[in-house]
């Protein structure tokens, strides 16, 4: 074997790996040796700064790119600051290794960190010299095995620098779990029953052949489909089959009522808030792996890869009674259910300005809080990952780190961060990270001075106001001083005039829309009934 470091050793496997980049605010110990032999064979390590705006970056990058996201920091507070992104990553199947320096040799800074990840992650160990290639070898395998899921893994200083043997892998990978041919054979008669079946796609079914297939299993069927936030684009938003996005409410049930048979194909359970299941239609759901299954029993539950599934019943057929003109009704009900009018800006109208004046395609990503109700009804994809959502841990501060990680893999299309003042506070910082590598990240802010989707749940259990509100920011200004262009949209401004200049403008740029937050109530009201 060539003499070669377990640093050296890591960097090659992310080379196998088809891995471009490393996130992270390295502190000393392991993090310098990584990052230099990172840097001589061309892999860039982007400094981020906060270590867990870096988790977030390294787990979209981890979605985007199909290879894991791979993240770095120094041990204690570095590493305890990346639970975010990494518990990001296991809720909502993105690959990615988290590597932590340590663990620590004295008290200082000393806790087990592979126990504090062990909830959030498929596994944690140590790179070591002894058998590090096939450690190396198995961690970013187990990533990318589905579940698709974060890693962990501490790796020292005297470690990293030191020169690898053989040996046998440390890390376990179970087989992948599927069910019998005979799962297949029982469903057909629940397809061939159906009159008003619906299909509903999730996060699992945005990769590889799995979208292709899901648009022929709606086509078979003949039936309208419904996707979660993480699957949005799987089937394109202008596909006539397209009817709205599902997360549970208790209007979206009232909107399949028609269906006498739900079909799941690749949701994960996380992706629904937390409300009962309101349908007593029989589900048969689809997974590609052996994960929790839904909010109630399905009737019948097939595990294996999604496209193979769908093929073997594209072929059974249904007595599908839906018609066109029903299922673009029933996407024009969902749609009017949350609009707003105001006469001044709101969510709704600047998402309607973002898709009106964006370039031909443009690759959205969207922070919790009332605002995502407007801009996942209004934002349009047509591939998978045309828009980014944390859904299943629904973290705020996640839009900009999530497009920053957009720009750099995909740097041809524009990312645009949708995000309230509250997120973006949370990791504003990072709009110089943008700014430093020139990246085209359009920061949206919808400016209320408010956490107002706490503020409506406190409104509605008839609290007094407290906690939720606080003082006004210019957002534009705080913009310009870290070399990001910016505009500022008052309540009767020209909004789309500004999203036309910063869509035009080479490099990051910064729009904050003061709006009108009134209207989030009655939306909010109207989508969980």
């Amino acid at each position: 074997m060539t003499e070669q470091t377990l640093a050296q050793a890591l960097i090659e496997g992310f080379q196998r790996h088809d891995i471009k980049r490393i996130f992270g605010v390295p502190g000393g110990g392991s993090a310098l040796p990584i990052i230099e032999a990172a840097r001589a064979v061309g892999i860039d390590f982007i400094l981020a700064r906060s270590e867990m705006s870096a988790s977030i970056m390294a787990a979209v990058t981890g979605e985007l790119s199909g290879a894991p996201g791979v993240v770095l920091a120094c041990l204690g507070p570095g590493a305890s600051s990346l639970t975010t992104g990494t518990a990001y990553a296991s809720l909502e199947q993105a690959p990615m290794l988290v590597l932590t320096d340590g663990p620590a040799v004295s008290l200082h800074q000393r806790y087990d960190q592979n126990a504090l990840f062990a909830p959030i992650s498929k596994h944690q160990g140590l790179f070591s010299p002894q058998g590090a290639v096939a450690d190396i070898e198995d961690a970013l395998c187990l990533a990318t095995d589905a579940p698709l899921g974060p890693v962990q893994m501490n790796i020292n200083a005297a470690g990293a620098a030191s020169q690898i043997s053989e040996g046998k892998s440390q890390i376990t990978r179970k087989p992948p779990v599927f069910t019998a041919e005979a799962d297949i054979e029982k469903a057909r008669p629940m397809l061939k029953a159906a009159q008003k079946p619906v299909l509903l796609v999730g996060l699992e079914a945005r990769y590889g052949d799995a979208p292709a297939a899901a648009l022929r299993l709606a086509e078979a069927m003949n039936c309208p489909v419904f996707s979660t936030y993480k699957a949005k684009g799987v089937v394109p938003d202008g596909n006539p089959r397209m009817t709205g996005m599902f997360t549970g409410a208790v209007s979206e049930f009232k909107a399949i009522n028609e269906a006498d048979l739900i079909v799941t194909f690749g949701v994960d359970p996380v992706e629904f808030i937390a409300s009962p299941w309101h349908s007593d239609a029989p589900i048969l759901e689809i997974r590609a792996s052996d994960m929790p299954q839904m909010l109630t029993e399905p009737t019948l539950r097939i595990i294996g890869p999604l496209a193979t599934i769908a093929d073997a019943l594209c072929s059974t057929g249904t007595r599908s009674q839906w018609t066109p003109d029903r299922i673009a009704a029933l996407k024009s009900e969902i749609r009017n259910r949350v609009a707003v009018k105001s006469n001044g800006h709101t969510a709704h109208s600047v998402t309607q300005a973002i898709v009106a004046t964006a370039p031909e395609r443009i690759r959205a990503s969207v922070d919790a809080g009332a605002h995502m109700v407007s801009a996942m009804s209004e934002l349009e994809a047509d591939h998978p990952f045309g828009v980014l959502k944390s859904n299943g841990l629904s973290s705020m501060g996640y839009a900009l780190p999530a497009a920053i990680a957009s720009a750099l893999n995909d740097p041809d299309i524009p990312a645009v961060a949708v995000t309230g003042d509250g997120g973006l506070m949370m990791c504003i910082s990072e709009l110089s990270t943008a700014a430093e590598h020139g990246l085209k990240v359009i920061t949206v802010v919808l400016n209320d001075s408010a956490l107002s989707l706490i503020d409506i749940k406190q409104q509605w259990q008839s609290l007094p106001t407290a906690g939720v509100k606080f003082s006004a920011v210019d957002f534009a200004q705080v913009a310009e001083a870290m070399g990001v262009s910016a505009w500022r949209v008052g309540a009767s401004d020209d909004l789309e005039g500004a999203m036309k200049a910063a869509f035009a403008h080479d490099g990051p740029a910064l729009v904050d829309v003061a709006i009108d937050a009134s209207v989030y109530s009655a939306q909010v009201a109207a989508l969980r009934g």
